[in-house]
């Protein structure tokens, strides 16, 4: 399978989870504007992040060097996406819950009040209560997101309002300089044949998403990093 085929797999990918109240239908502008707030480098990058790091569990050495070499690229160019924001952790309106299926946790109201620059790497619509959810409406969510990661609001907005599903949007967001680190240092690892530790960089990796509510980054982001080092290089293949 080709790393092209690898990615879809992984964007195509979307869990649904119950989440309390805040919900209410959306429409196709509604959709556009929730779905631009991603970054679609972060996005990328986070698909290349899954892909490696199943590779390397699946001794697909080729799959796993190229999903990296593109993952650091992507993260390069992500230091100029203004979908950015600077925020301490303490600081972030955390989600209701995390997504079932996914990596990652809720922000700590007890972190570090230091600012850290975060990147939005993956958001999906969740429903509003599992207890009122018919198998149908779990079908139109799950559809509706993968018509979203295809670029298909307006379908995916008719599909929501056809269902009768009341949505909420939820966030993944990860810490740019961190996130960038850990990838870079799984690309060194690979290459130097530490297979298992880079596995548990890229686990590192995921699990510093943190899961919010979309109030987080309205407005304009700043691109300003909180750290003077230049981002890293990408490995010689």
């Amino acid at each position: 399978m080709t790393i092209r085929a690898f990615l879809t797999s992984a964007l195509m990918t979307a869990a649904v989870c119950a989440q309390p109240a805040f919900a209410a239908p959306v429409t196709a502008r509604q959709v556009d504007q929730d779905f631009g707030r991603l970054s679609q480098e972060g996005l990328r990058a986070f698909a290349d992040v899954d892909v490696a790091r199943r590779a390397i569990i699946g001794k697909d050495q080729k799959i796993a060097t190229d999903a990296l070499a593109d993952a650091n690229q992507t993260l390069t160019r992500a230091t100029q996406d203004n979908r950015q924001f600077l925020k301490a952790e303490n600081e972030l309106h955390p989600a209701a819950a995390v997504p079932a299926g996914h990596p990652g946790k809720l922000p700590s109201a007890t972190a570090a009040a230091d600012p850290v620059l975060w990147l939005p790497v993956l958001g999906q619509y969740v429903i509003s209560s599992e207890e009122k959810q018919s198998p149908g409406q779990q079908q139109a969510i799950t559809e509706a997101n993968d018509l979203l990661k295809k670029g298909k609001a307006k379908a995916a907005a008719e599909g929501l309002e056809k269902a009768g599903v009341d949505v909420q949007f939820v966030l993944a967001i990860a810490p740019q300089q961190a996130f960038t680190a850990d990838v870079y240092r799984a690309s060194v690892l690979l290459e130097g044949g530490k297979t298992d530790e880079a596995v548990a960089a890229l686990t590192e990796a995921q699990e510093s998403l943190r899961f919010v509510s979309e109030d987080n980054v309205l407005g304009t982001a700043t691109k300003k990093s909180t750290s003077s080092q230049p981002a890293p290089q990408n490995p010689e293949q």
